[in-house]
């Protein structure tokens, strides 16, 4: 069983239980908040030739709608309304207490980084490189974006298995590419499954290699709806949500 299809199980009892009330698909990122004023975000991919061009006409409105009618989307090809499930996800999760052992703030703090080592970024998190640096390490870096010294999606078939240490963007649940990605990454010694779209859901990636899931919670759902509506990300409603750190190894 993939990934999404284990989030899909396991939360699709939970979601019997809301509805949704509130949607943003936003420029940057998608959020949706449930009737318990709970929010979710997760990331909007950029228009392209082969992505469905948007919400699924059998699915609008969704608000008013079980959360549970939304949530079977998560890995669908329409990236859209994976995107929109995710966020009804992290909704979901954010109804439950934080697990006991969690810790917040950045994500470095929480890894077993070496001098000397590989970090192999999938996705490419700017504002980790100057901490990283001053670590010592040697850090390659594939983003499906351009980016200087940033390679293509294809090249994590060679840079993970070769690594220590893998930072994997939680965008790769929306589109799929999550398990390749972890299987990829199952020799390094530490696994993170970074970003505000990655579900803390240490159930589903119990089996898998993450030894690591940093995401958020909103804090300030209606401040984080409006900022995603108004088409800006995460540097500007990051005041509004909590990082929050889950060990799984």
């Amino acid at each position: 069983m993939g990934l999404s299809s284990s989030i899909i199980e396991r939360m699709s009892e939970p979601a019997e239980n809301y509805t949704i009330k509130r949607v943003q698909a936003g420029l940057i990122y998608s959020a949706v908040q449930l009737d318990n004023n709970a929010a979710g975000v997760a990331y909007t991919f950029p228009m392209k030739e082969h992505c469905s061009p948007g919400m699924r006409r059998d699915q609008k409105p969704l608000t008013g709608r079980k959360a549970v009618e939304l949530i079977p989307y998560l890995g669908d090809k329409n990236l859209v309304m994976s995107s929109l499930a995710l966020a009804a996800i992290n909704a979901l999760l954010a109804t439950e207490e934080i697990p006991e052992g969690v810790s917040f703030g950045d994500i470095l703090g929480n890894l077993d980084i070496r001098k000397g080592d590989q970090v192999c970024m999938v996705g490419s998190f700017l504002p980790l490189l100057p901490a990283l640096e001053k670590r010592h390490v040697r850090v390659v870096a594939v983003d499906e974006t351009p980016k200087p010294h940033t390679g293509p999606p294809e090249d994590a078939e060679k840079l993970l298995p070769e690594s220590q240490v893998a930072i994997i963007t939680g965008t790769a649940v929306i589109n799929n590419t999550i398990d390749r990605m972890l299987v990829l990454a199952r020799t390094c010694r530490e696994v993170a499954v970074l970003g505000a779209s990655t579900p803390l859901l240490k159930e589903a990636f119990v089996d898998t290699s993450a030894t690591c899931l940093s995401g958020i919670r909103v804090t300030e759902p209606e401040k984080v709806l409006q900022t995603i509506g108004e088409g800006l990300g995460f540097r500007e409603f990051k005041k509004y949500v909590r990082k929050v750190n889950l060990r799984l190894k």
